[in-house]
């Protein structure tokens, strides 16, 4: 199970207090993930301290699924926590994408961000 997420003013202080953190809106980190090529997204994530996400949501479509999947892998490689606020990652791709034909990639994608996110619980002020 996934942790719960924190809210967006959490995610935002811990992203300005974090060095190295980069603070993300979802729907535009998909966005931009569409206009670069997956085998950048290693380079995206260099010297990334922590990633900061506000306002997750459900993977709209297959083709942004399959994206997030590659970011998700270049971060766990990387042990790059990710914060965010919006829906627990558990709850990012829809039932027919986790009984479709990448439902061991989508679920390796929420076990590593799961992890990931267990790893920036220390980010954010008690």
């Amino acid at each position: 199970e996934a942790p719960a997420p924190y809210d967006d003013e959490q995610v935002t202080r811990a992203a300005y207090a974090t060095p190295g953190a980069s603070l993300d809106d979802f729907p535009g980190l998909l966005d931009h993930l569409a206009r670069v090529h997956p085998s950048r997204y290693g380079a995206l994530t260099d010297d990334i301290g922590a990633v900061c996400l506000t306002g997750v949501t459900a993977v709209p479509d297959q083709s942004t699924a399959l994206r997030l999947v590659v970011l998700a892998d270049r971060l766990y490689d990387r042990e790059v926590p990710v914060l965010a606020s919006g829906l627990p990652f558990d709850r990012l791709f829809s039932d027919e994408m986790l009984n479709g034909g990448y439902r061991k990639k989508y679920f390796r994608a929420i076990s590593r961000l799961t992890a990931l996110a267990r790893d920036a619980k220390g980010l954010v002020a008690q």
